[in-house]
């Protein structure tokens, strides 16, 4: 029942939001967005993900965002911006070098709240330490799928358990209080058994413990959408809690993407997300969202929707 009252409520916010982004745009209407500093670039090898998989598809490229591109980005489309800024989303973050400037461009010059997910598999070092003792009212997502070596390399091959686990207590005790640490643990059919001891290291280190549905990826670039609603409702509203801007510039509709240029929205460093979204691209993905229009060729939503035409299990992640 619970469940049925939160799903009702979002669609009702998500309905007020797509008519707010019609009549006039408002970065603040966005839940989160996703702002990749470390695109295609990983330590880690995983199976199921396509830069473990080392995909080459078509136009995919890969590369660091500089502070200075950050923030011309900022200034250009989110000033003012008060919502999540998720780094991260297709590689590891903390490989970049200019994190630490992104960063503290966030916590200096905005009011947005920083969401950072990483496998922490490496040694931490001053630059590192500095990032997360920045944070305040802000997340940490720790990402491991196991409570053992021989487990947890099943599916993140190249992990050294040990220093996440050494790194997991380091952040969990050097942390400010406001500062969320959680863990994210995929489960695939052999891992379940280490749920429990996972969860149990979580509760002693004050770390929120949730876990997520693992499983074979379809074929790239159609990844499926996570959440779809009834007809004549909305298409998708994904995008909202995950529109995404790669390292280069590119928007695309939502985190889940993985695939060539060519679905890209627009450039951020070239126009505004207000251009995008109100005479751009962006403005037809909207109307084949909202059932305006059959959709266009060159807009990737419609190839994800047509093909994957059903709810996805919902993770049991906390708010």
């Amino acid at each position: 029942m619970l469940s049925y009252l939160k799903n009702s409520l979002r669609k009702i916010r998500s309905r007020w939001r797509y008519a707010k982004l019609e009549k006039s745009f408002n970065i603040n209407l966005f839940r989160q967005i996703f702002i990749d500093p470390c695109f295609n670039i990983c330590n880690l090898s995983c199976p199921y993900c396509p830069v473990g998989q080392k995909l080459k598809l078509n136009d995919m490229s890969k590369g660091m965002m500089t502070s200075d591109d950050f923030k011309q980005i900022w200034m250009k489309s989110l000033s003012g911006y008060k919502g999540k800024i998720g780094l991260y989303n297709w590689g590891e973050s903390f490989l970049n070098p200019e994190l630490p400037a992104i960063v503290n461009f966030l916590k200096t010059d905005t009011e947005a709240k920083i969401v950072l997910n990483s496998n922490f598999s490496f040694e931490f070092d001053d630059r590192i330490i500095d990032i997360l003792k920045s944070l305040d009212d802000d997340t940490i997502i720790i990402s491991c799928d196991g409570f053992s070596q021989s487990i947890c390399e099943k599916y993140r091959v190249n992990v050294d358990f040990e220093k996440v686990i050494h790194n997991a207590v380091l952040i969990s005790k050097n942390k400010k209080p406001a500062t969320k640490l959680k863990w994210q643990y995929l489960r695939f059919p052999w891992n379940e058994g280490d749920i429990e001891s996972a969860r149990k290291f979580c509760e002693e280190n004050k770390i929120i413990f949730y876990t997520g549905e693992g499983g074979v990826t379809p074929n790239y670039p159609m990844f499926p959408t996570p959440v779809i609603f009834n007809k004549y409702v909305f298409r998708c509203e994904f995008f909202l809690d995950s529109l995404t801007i790669n390292f280069d510039g590119e928007v695309y509709p939502c985190c889940a993407y993985y695939g060539p240029d060519k679905y890209s929205l627009g450039n951020a460093k070239i126009n505004s997300l207000e251009e995008i979204f109100t005479k751009g691209k962006g403005k037809k993905m909207l109307d084949y969202l909202m059932y305006k229009s059959q959709g266009e060729n060159d807009i990737f939503c419609k190839h994800c929707v047509e093909r994957n035409n059903k709810d996805l299990k919902n993770w049991d992640s906390p708010d």
